[in-house]
């Protein structure tokens, strides 16, 4: 692998946003794999690229119908899902910020976090969420909408809406928009919002498929998401690194079925902090 500078990085990745990205990965890739889960009765449910455009344009329609536009926050709690791929995704085409907060996450937390960013929507996945924002709600002038996707209706006006034109709303996308913001620990005093730029996210998303070796081909690749949205790493090596990269991501919804699910995924890639692989290892 040769070695490769900081200049030519940003000069390969100039002018990209996760909305360009994107974009450009539907275009290359449009009929394979992009995303996986489990269904109700165990078996696999697929979306290819092109139908993740589908449920991204429908869903930034529908955030757009609420309110967000550019510059707002968007709260986002869910478990790993494809729902939170087309959420996010759908909040950048809406030129806003998508934030996830840890599932673990106290409604104390939640009121600092969501009142730290001012966040305008949040979206959770169902009743096991929801209840913690109702409980700070009143703590939270700016959060205009509470929206739960496990409600009578809403999946349905979600993704049913006619979706908006993602290369007009890519358009509008800057490098140095804000991408997300990552929250510290808090171990030290209140968590502090680390901002992250798509400049940021495309940087590091070429430096990273620059890694695995020179022009190499990752479009198919298996990858299992299992670790917090809410953690730069994940979101980097499975969200954001596989839009860019046409990975086939398939969707762990509880860190505890990992062993079952690398059984059946078979992941030709695979990220964990060290703990992971002692797990892996003593489970072997």
């Amino acid at each position: 692998m040769s070695t490769v500078t900081n200049e030519e990085i940003a000069t390969a990745t100039e002018g990209q946003t996760v909305a360009t990205m994107f974009l450009r990965a539907v275009d290359r890739f449009a009929d394979q794999v992009a995303l996986r889960a489990k269904g109700p009765d165990d078996q696999w449910v697929t979306w290819t690229f092109a139908e993740y455009a589908g449920k991204v344009a429908a869903a930034a329609a529908h955030l757009r119908s609420l309110g967000v536009g550019r510059g707002d926050r968007v709260v986002l709690m869910f478990r790993n899902t494809p729902d939170f791929h087309f959420l996010d995704t759908a909040t950048v085409f809406c030129g806003a910020t998508p934030i996830s907060v840890y599932n673990s996450s106290s409604p104390e937390q939640i009121a600092y976090l969501a009142g730290h960013c001012k966040a305008k929507v949040a979206v959770v996945e169902d009743d096991s969420f929801a209840p913690r924002f109702v409980k700070v709600r009143h703590e939270l002038p700016d959060l205009v909408h509470l929206v739960n996707l496990a409600d009578e209706g809403v999946a349905s006006a979600l993704y049913g809406a006619a979706g908006i034109d993602l290369d007009e709303a890519a358009a509008a996308v800057s490098p140095d928009d804000l991408a997300t913001v990552i929250y510290t620990s808090g171990t030290t005093g209140p968590p502090k919002g680390v901002m992250i730029t798509h400049r940021n996210v495309a940087w590091t998303a070429e430096s990273l498929l620059r890694s695995f070796g020179d022009n190499l081909d990752l479009s198919g690749y298996r990858l299992v998401s299992y670790l917090p949205m809410a953690h730069i790493a994940e979101r980097m090596t499975s969200h954001y690194a596989g839009l860019v990269n046409g990975y086939d991501v398939a969707c762990c919804p509880d860190p505890g079925l990992l062993s079952a699910y690398l059984r059946d995924v078979r992941p030709n890639i695979m990220f964990g902090v060290p703990r992971v692989w002692e797990k892996i290892y003593n489970g072997v």
